[in-house]
């Protein structure tokens, strides 16, 4: 049912921009006590979205011992469609900006979602458009308290993953602003800060045993962190523990075919559990029937693929 491999592959396969590419350094020679820092963004599908656009106004970051230090963007702001940036696709939000060397503490991002401004919006998949609306975003930021370490002479190389699948919000009864758009939207970001130098990716294909796709399937392969039981993705309380995936990665199925394929990049060295559905999946507590149901373990290397392919069988007639 499912295959692992893991072979050596180029750093674009993970990261597009090659700015990205270079790790954190070591100590230079004669080189100062700067450094330099490189920061993209990448992103997660959410399924009922065409486009989501983030306005990006600035970056602040927060070294141990010194005051927090806003980095300007060039140009600014900048406006990112998150979901061009998919399967391992990266933007560039800084490039090669020279930073006192040290260890720092957190990122913030600054983002502009002012009222009736065309700034941060999402694009359904009926066409229409709704303001998005960022709880604090352009007073308190999004804040990532994962720190990070620039040596003299060196670079660090990181990315910043938005899960927007977990992060898109529709309250009920919430109006909506835009055009043709009666429903609010909101944006409570899922976000996780991932060091270039220490990631690897997981990828493989889908075939239909049953010589057809579903109708209303919506296939994707969910990844979590260690060694679990694939779950749905719901809102965690005092009483529901919290066994989300750390992504989820849509299956691109070409029309007429009965196998697609997926990738999960950007994750860190470590182990995974891996599992497909075609189910739909909200943040209510559902049943999702997963193939396999216990998932397949899959060991994420540094700048290796891990390959996990899924046979989904035929359904019961």
């Amino acid at each position: 049912m499912s295959t692992h491999a893991n072979q050596l592959i180029s750093h674009a396969l993970i990261v597009t921009a090659a700015t990205l590419l270079a790790s954190c350094g070591g100590s230079g020679s004669g080189m100062g006590s700067t450094g330099t820092l490189n920061l993209g963004l990448t992103d997660a599908p959410a399924d009922d979205a065409q486009h989501v656009v983030i306005q990006f106004s600035g970056v602040e970051v927060k070294r141990e011992g010194a005051a927090p230090q806003m980095l300007t963007l060039s140009p600014t702001p900048r406006q990112f469609d998150l979901l061009e940036f998919q399967q391992g696709r990266t933007a560039l939000l800084l490039d090669n900006v020279p930073l006192a060397a040290g260890h720092y503490e957190w990122v913030r991002l600054i983002v502009d979602n002012m009222p009736n401004v065309r700034d941060s919006y999402i694009v359904l998949n009926d066409g229409s458009e709704c303001e998005l609306r960022i709880p604090s975003g352009s007073e308190s930021g999004l804040k990532l308290n994962r720190g990070f370490t620039i040596d003299a002479g060196g670079s660090a190389a990181l990315t910043i993953d938005f899960n927007l699948r977990q992060s898109l919000r529709a309250p009920p009864g919430q109006q909506g602003n835009g055009l043709n758009c009666t429903q609010g939207y909101m944006l409570r970001p899922v976000l996780r800060l991932v060091d270039n130098a220490n990631v690897g990716a997981v990828t493989g294909t889908v075939a239909f045993d049953g010589g057809a796709v579903p109708v209303n399937c919506m296939p994707k392969v969910y990844i979590y962190e260690g060694a679990v039981t694939p779950d749905d993705i719901e809102e965690t309380t005092a009483t529901t523990p919290d066994v989300d995936p750390l992504t989820v990665e849509s299956v691109d199925i070409p029309a007429g075919t009965t196998s697609g394929t997926y990738r999960a990049a950007f994750l860190p060295v470590g182990t995974y559990t891996a599992a497909f559905t075609c189910d739909e999946d909200t943040t209510d507590d559902e049943v999702l029937a997963f193939t396999p149901p216990e998932g397949v373990a899959a060991t994420v290397q540094n700048n290796l693929i891990t390959t996990v392919d899924f046979a989904v069988p035929a359904a019961a007639p």
